[in-house]
């Protein structure tokens, strides 16, 4: 299937965010940004931009090169918008990064080590800014060492810091300010409460797999319904209301790793993943709680043979756009919509 666009840029792209638009821009930026991160040979931040979907028709517009920088602390592991000029990283040596973003160049703010340290750095798996408005959010990451670190936004090295599992954590979110949700290579999912992180309020499986969890993510508008994606291939729906038993729907989507999953701004009944496989899919589910999913589509490119590591969905344009990176070095392309 040549269901995305690809466009080649020599590097293995490693995690990928759109930028929010400037103040009063939202809908109307002719050319919404977004950043890519390298890892491997290439470690870098590099801007990007795109003719807005709402002002043109058919296929995405390639997108245009603007600048790029040096990742200063290893290779992009995930990336935090926090407004349209900050952004924040997680790199591959364990920091937090800050970057600015202004008159088209990105620069490093300043960095900090959250995970490991320098006799023995350990990756920083993921990095997540608590919703709301205002200067005093905070911000957690996670690591291979086990630990969820919290810290102000604008101080990154006044850091507190929890054992959360005994093994790795690999991906984090926010479903709500007042609550973290983190996966496990174990294979569990906890939720916390960032005033009491010394232990979660809650810890949850699937019974029917002992798999790793690779990834999750929160429901946009109803804060108690995840998704995680884990190293079988499947993607898990989580019911949390009852997180002492959640319920949960368990849909096989792809033939490899699940490295991210997330809910369509589009269509938050449609949940996204991207895969080991080289392909990405869009599992439609009964929103209402009424047993499963409706369809499965796959996308993919016959130019993109290796795995998609990271995309992200513009939520800031009325037709909403999809990109994602690939260890192919391909940007991946595609307008969502009701062809879903």
């Amino acid at each position: 299937m040549n269901s995305l666009l690809a466009q080649p840029t020599a590097r293995k792209i490693t995690a990928i965010s759109w930028l929010p638009p400037a103040a009063g821009t939202a809908y109307t930026d002719a050319a919404p940004r977004f950043l890519a991160g390298t890892g491997g040979k290439t470690k870098e931040l590099v801007l990007w931009s795109t003719p807005n979907p709402d002002f043109s028709t058919g296929t995405p517009a390639l997108a245009d090169f603007v600048s790029k920088t040096t990742h200063a602390s290893g290779g992009v592991q995930a990336i935090a918008p926090v407004t349209a000029e900050l952004v924040l990283t997680a790199s591959s040596l364990g920091f937090l990064a800050a970057y600015r973003v202004a008159n088209d160049e990105v620069v490093l703010g300043g960095q900090a080590r959250a995970h490991g340290d320098e006799a023995a750095p350990e990756v920083c798996t993921g990095v997540a800014v608590q919703p709301g408005g205002g200067s005093g959010r905070s911000v957690a990451s996670c690591g291979e060492d086990g630990r969820l670190v919290l810290c102000p936004v604008d101080r990154l090295d006044a850091q507190q810091r929890v054992a959360a599992d005994a093994g790795s954590l690999t991906s984090l979110c926010w479903p709500t300010s007042s609550q973290l949700a983190v996966a496990t290579r174990a294979g569990q999912a906890k939720l916390f409460d960032p005033r009491a992180l010394k232990s979660p309020s809650s810890v949850f499986y699937n019974p029917a797999s002992h798999a790793s969890l690779e990834c999750i993510s929160a429901h946009p508008s109803q804060p108690f319904l995840l998704a995680t994606g884990s190293d079988d291939g499947c993607v898990v729906l989580w019911d949390v209301r009852n997180p002492q038993r959640p319920r949960n729907e368990l849909f096989g989507v792809h033939a490899a790793n699940v490295w991210q999953v997330g809910f369509d701004p589009a269509d938050a009944r449609r949940v996204v993943s991207c895969s080991e496989d080289g392909s990405l899919a869009v599992t439609r589910w009964d929103g209402e709680g009424g047993g499963g999913v409706h369809e499965t589509r796959r996308l993919a490119s016959r130019l993109n043979v290796l795995s998609v590591n990271c995309f992200d969905i513009c939520p800031y344009t009325r037709e909403h756009m999809l990109v994602a990176g690939s260890d192919s070095g391909n940007l991946l392309m595609a307008k969502t919509g009701a062809q879903w």
